[in-house]
């Protein structure tokens, strides 16, 4: 699902990651955190051919700063259904503190939409991620489903009879 703006702060340039990447590695990078196809949690699909295309990196060029990302564990990519978790995304996408119930609730539905629609990779990886930051995430993936409803510091589960 694209979005109409990303959050890109300043001082990405300043990271240890960034400085340490080559040229087509940072380029990549920033591609991905802008993705016409991107999503607040950071796990989307996203065609090798056409990051290519948009990026202008040659098949060799992109296949070295795919691996030079996934390295260091900046991304995350499933080769069989070209899904991407760009790993620290969250961070800037969703919010800088505390989260409202709409932001969390925003969250979850989008949780449960990549793990019960799109059967996406790397929802239960995210999960354990930021489970400590946002400790209204379930503890598994297997948790998630529409009808669970976001408050304070956990998650209510409501029947929907």
């Amino acid at each position: 699902m694209s979005r109409k703006f990303a959050k890109i702060r300043p001082n990405l340039w300043k990271s240890e990651k960034m400085r340490a990447f080559t040229p087509n590695g940072k380029l990549l990078a920033m591609y991905l955190l802008t993705s016409p196809f991107y999503c607040m949690v950071g796990i989307y699909e996203q065609s090798k051919a056409l990051a290519q295309k948009h990026t202008g990196l040659s098949v060799e060029a992109f296949a070295a700063a795919l691996a030079e990302l996934q390295a260091i564990n900046f991304v995350r990519f499933d080769e069989d259904t070209e899904v991407v978790w760009v790993v620290d995304m969250a961070l800037t996408q969703i919010a800088d503190g505390g989260l409202s119930e709409q932001q969390r609730k925003g969250v979850i539905n989008e949780l449960t939409r990549l793990k019960t629609e799109c059967q996406f990779p790397f929802v239960d990886e995210f999960i354990q991620h930021y489970r400590e930051k946002y400790p209204f995430l379930p503890s598994d993936s297997h948790e998630l489903g529409w009808d669970q409803i976001p408050y304070g510091g956990g998650i209510e589960i409501r029947d929907k009879r």
